[in-house]
């Protein structure tokens, strides 16, 4: 099990083999064409929203998760020979919402493929949680998530002083079933893949179920939060 003081510290876990290669298999299969890389609308669908509930339930996640935290969206991401892609150096600053509000100390709105879009107080964002289930084996040559030990804990970061710390970060392998949990606000990145493989990973993004400044989750396919995982 993940030590919380450690990740607390490096904002960051790799957990092994938290989710057996059968059941990673009947996710995949539920990932339909029309879920493109990048695609942020599974949380939706039943069986995306019964996995959530497994990693909430799980003791390791669990144990990294504050008391509390519901699941507010899962993107998937998928790099192969035909879909490629590099990421810099960055950290998360946009959490989806159900409806665009009026407020001082919110900023960046946009509208996406799912909805609205915005980046809030730091002070929130301090409070996310991601979790990254990874449907295939990840190597240095499929464009594995790298990430800056420690700098979560320095707040939003300027992007030209985010590439300076790059010379500190370390990359994150995984075989199948293994969960990256991660701070967003921790400078990570990724490469393009070098081989012929295929990385499939499931990003889930918890939080306060309780949002503040007339913030809302999005409200996905009518399950309840305090229905549905408060027990879990």
């Amino acid at each position: 099990m993940a030590d919380a003081a450690d990740f607390a510290r490096r904002g960051f876990a790799v957990i092994a083999g938290a989710v057996d290669a059968g059941q990673c298999a009947r996710y995949a299969a539920q990932i339909g064409t029309h879920d493109t890389a990048g695609s942020r609308t599974l949380l939706s669908q039943a069986w995306c929203a019964e996995l959530a509930g497994f990693l909430t339930a799980s003791p390791a996640v669990r144990n990294l998760l504050p008391a509390g935290h519901v699941p507010a969206q899962c993107t998937f991401f998928e790099k192969s020979g035909s879909v490629n892609w590099l990421v810099p150096v960055h950290q998360d600053l946009s959490i989806p919402v159900y409806e665009q509000v009026e407020g001082t100390a919110l900023r960046g709105w946009s509208r996406k493929e799912d909805g609205w879009y915005v980046q809030p107080p730091s002070g929130l964002l301090e409070q996310l949680v991601a979790v990254r289930l990874h449907l295939d084996p990840c190597g240095a040559e499929d464009g594995p998530v790298h990430v800056v030990p420690g700098s979560h804990r320095q707040g939003v970061i300027p992007p030209q002083d985010a590439a300076a710390l790059r010379q500190d970060e370390q990359a994150c392998l995984a075989q199948v079933g293994d969960l990256l949990v991660m701070r967003p606000l921790l400078l990570h990145r990724s490469s393009k893949a070098t081989g012929t493989s295929r990385r499939r990973v499931l990003h889930f993004l918890f939080g306060p179920a309780e949002l503040p400044h007339g913030l809302e989750w999005p409200k996905r396919g009518g399950w309840q939060y305090e229905t549905d995982y408060r027990d879990i």
